[in-house]
């Protein structure tokens, strides 16, 4: 597990931290070495080559100052251009670095002989556009014609948010400190980050703790249940799906094959007898309660008497995608959500049945998890995403259910408080069909047994995970599910 931590996080941390004989001097040559170390392995021959350490006036420039010496020493010609002036622990850095420093208007001549340049003008807490002489300095460095390795956080980039308030420098690699920092797994920022390697500092364990978690394969292996050898199809789990329509059948039978692939012990799909073939064709493992397609072909009141036969024996209950806008299926979908008394995974129409009336979800007896895109989430909530962690937990609160905000850097928001990042798929998972696959993995899991939050956090994890072990950098939704069951084998 890694802890991904927000502004206020790292501040706690420093305090605790030095309240505890830590010294801010000393976190900050651990920072620097481990910088130096990136730019090393960045460069490949460090003796002789041209490093550009462009520093800011705080911990972060102090930060870049111990680098500096670090390369230094071991026979790189570096210059730091110093943006601004040092104060407190930065100013110590620059005092023992000792080597060639300049102003912010030799950059530009500087960074065209380099071979790597290294940001370390601004660190965390970011909000607004930075102007002066360290605007400058991000514009120059979003320009390098070099590599350029960030300290913390992309200078210009907002570390929470992910919000991008003016100019901010492209890394080639990032380096941070403790554990992620929000902004960098959000779409904005992984796009500014590069490649993400968090350092070990020297905060003490028990001082670690962030606003969120993200899970690593070891998390994701611990959280999957063994099979009881003496279980049958049954006490596997039971996952039910209320999912297709005839105008969108493909949606069904990616849900339900991602349930059969996730190791639920047996698969149930209500729907349009039309959408039923289609499935049990993708997935002969499906069992089908085939509803009359009438003459819309979507479901409605007509297969609730079905739906409400299996949910006897139904371990969870997925509900949405496919379904279409149809008032009927909307008025049936709102029927069905009120009366399971079975956990249940809402996804695409099964949320839109719910917009403008998010509360209505909060009555619900069992649990919920709800998966919506930022769309979505609009039309849940009223109002766009803005912060990704803070919305998420707000709408978790709201309708007492998990939140998975979908998008690059997926959010799991427990009423409880608790918040996870995901860091596989990101923009891989970016076409038609993949949250289908993602609402059958995470109803797998929740009929296995897994606690809602658990399964939400697991299923993303692992939906992603899939989605990296492809060689195409733009799978479809079929590939992913393909991808599933080694993925599960793998990590298991």
């Amino acid at each position: 597990m890694i802890h991904v931590l927000t502004a206020a996080d790292v501040k706690r941390q420093d305090a605790a931290a030095e309240w505890r004989g830590i010294s801010v001097d000393q976190l900050m040559r651990s920072a620097g070495a481990a910088a130096a170390s990136a730019a090393a392995k960045m460069l490949g021959m460090v003796y002789g080559a041209r490093v550009v350490v462009v520093c800011g006036k705080g911990n972060n420039g102090g930060d870049g100052f111990v680098a500096a010496r670090f390369l230094a020493r071991r026979g790189a010609k570096v210059t730091v251009i110093e943006a601004g002036e040092s104060r407190d622990a930065a100013l110590r850095a620059r005092n023992a670095f000792g080597g060639r420093v300049r102003e912010v208007g030799a950059l530009g001549a500087e960074l065209s002989r380099a071979d790597l340049a290294i940001d370390a003008l601004l660190g965390v807490g970011l909000t607004r556009a930075p102007g002066g002489v360290i605007g400058e300095a991000i514009r120059l460095l979003a320009g390098a014609p070099c590599s350029v390795l960030s300290i913390d956080v992309p200078s210009g980039l907002d570390s929470d948010a992910g919000h991008v308030p003016g100019d901010a420098v492209r890394a080639s690699r990032t380096i941070t400190f403790g554990g992620y920092k929000p902004g960098l797994l959000f779409a904005g920022g992984a796009a500014l980050a590069g490649g993400v390697h968090v350092a070990d500092i020297g905060i003490p364990p028990d001082l670690r703790r962030g606003t969120a978690i993200s899970l690593e394969r070891d998390d994701v292996a611990g959280l999957l249940p063994a099979r009881d050898p003496g279980a049958n199809k049954y006490r596997s789990g039971v996952a039910l799906l209320a999912c297709g329509s005839r105008a969108m059948p493909g949606a069904a039978a990616l849900v339900g094959g991602a349930s059969v692939a996730t190791g639920a012990g047996l698969t149930i799909l209500t729907a349009p007898a039309s959408v039923c073939a289609i499935a049990v064709e993708r997935s002969p493992e499906i069992v089908t309660v085939p509803l009359d397609d009438g003459f819309d072909g979507v479901f409605n009141d007509k297969g609730l008497d079905a739906v409400r036969e299996k949910l006897e024996r139904a371990s969870a209950l997925a509900i949405g995608p496919g379904l279409t806008r149809h008032r009927a299926t909307m008025e049936a979908v709102r029927t069905l959500v009120q009366e399971a008394a079975v956990p249940v995974v809402l996804d695409a129409d099964g949320l839109n049945a719910f917009e403008g009336s998010a509360d209505a979800l909060a009555r619900r007896i069992a649990p919920t998890i709800l998966t919506p895109h930022e769309g979505e989430f609009e039309r849940l909530a009223g109002r766009p995403v803005e912060s990704r962690l803070t919305d998420a937990q707000a709408l978790a609160r709201t309708t007492n259910a998990v939140v998975l905000l979908k998008g690059a850097g997926t959010v799991v928001a427990s009423p409880d408080g608790r918040l996870a990042v995901n860091v596989t798929g990101g923009a891989r998972l970016a076409s038609a069909g993949t949250g289908d696959v993602l609402t059958g993995v995470i109803v797998a899991l929740l009929a296995r047994g897994l606690d809602p939050f658990d399964a939400a956090a697991a299923g993303a994890f692992l939906h992603g995970a899939a989605a990296d072990s492809l060689h195409s950098s733009t799978p479809s939704a079929t590939d992913v599910l393909g991808a599933l069951p080694l993925t599960l084998g793998a990590i298991a």
